[in-house]
């Protein structure tokens, strides 16, 4: 483990004390080390590493996402250095099969961090990944859009087509809206393949799961729910903001 990480681990420990002083004092050194170079990209790592503690790895989503708000921009002061956020975009997608999906426990909220400390682990990295795309699509991340259909296509597992499927409609969520002319055509152009894709993956889960209601856990049930229900909230942006004359698509047909 990088020195570099050892003393991040450290203060990100001290920022979910308990203590006010200690959080005080940790919360400044990290404002301190937010220009330094691969800070952001060394939050990352421990926001995927599935050895620390939640409530640490949430806190480094956390300061990741607002850094990201904050730096990401080149005309921001102090930005990001291109290869870090480089590194950055290469490691978002590969996050899809993190198994935490539950919110932090009891425990953490009767700490002093903030409220936000209670997302989901993978609501956080949609969230993550949502704001660069915002920024960065299509002129620095061309196949974003590209990778979460493979994603989605080649998925085995419920995880994964949960996670990947959350992060397509924050991702879809920004780009309806923050798109320049540019952007808009692209986004125009893979729109039919990504509302072919989401589609059969809705229709799958619908007959997978009202095939076996009775046999399935609650657990299972409800996650499978929750995937349908992600599948139409991302096919109504896809039809109301991606696709013009949806009856000329093959994809929007089959």
């Amino acid at each position: 483990m990088s020195e570099a990480k050892n003393q991040l681990l450290g203060v990100l420990s001290e920022a979910t004390s308990q203590d006010y002083y200690r959080i005080k004092q940790a919360e400044d050194m990290l404002k301190q080390w937010e220009n330094a170079p691969t800070f952001f990209a060394t939050l990352q790592d421990i926001f995927y590493d599935r050895t620390t503690p939640e409530n640490m790895r949430v806190l480094s989503g956390i300061y990741l996402k607002n850094g990201i708000d904050r730096f990401w921009r080149r005309t921001a002061k102090n930005p990001i250095d291109p290869e870090e956020k480089k590194l950055i975009r290469q490691r978002l997608l590969q996050f899809m099969d993190e198994p935490n999906k539950k919110v932090c426990d009891m425990q953490s909220l009767e700490t002093q961090l903030p409220i936000d400390i209670c997302k989901k682990l993978t609501a956080q990295n949609a969230v993550i990944i949502s704001r660069i795309a915002r920024l960065d699509y299509p002129q620095e991340w061309p196949d974003l859009l590209s990778i979460l259909i493979q994603t989605i296509v080649n998925a085995n597992n419920v995880l994964v087509h949960d996670r990947a499927l959350e992060t397509l409609y924050e991702v879809l969520a920004e780009l309806s809206t923050r798109l320049l002319s540019a952007g808009r055509k692209q986004f125009a152009s893979i729109a039919p393949d990504l509302f072919q894709a989401v589609s059969q993956v809705y229709m799958g889960y619908v007959e997978k799961t009202f095939s076996g209601l009775q046999q399935q856990h609650d657990d299972q049930l409800l996650v499978e729910l929750d995937i349908t229900l992600t599948c139409i909230k991302c096919l109504r942006i896809l039809m109301v903001s991606g696709i013009k004359d949806v009856h000329k698509y093959d994809e929007t047909r089959s």
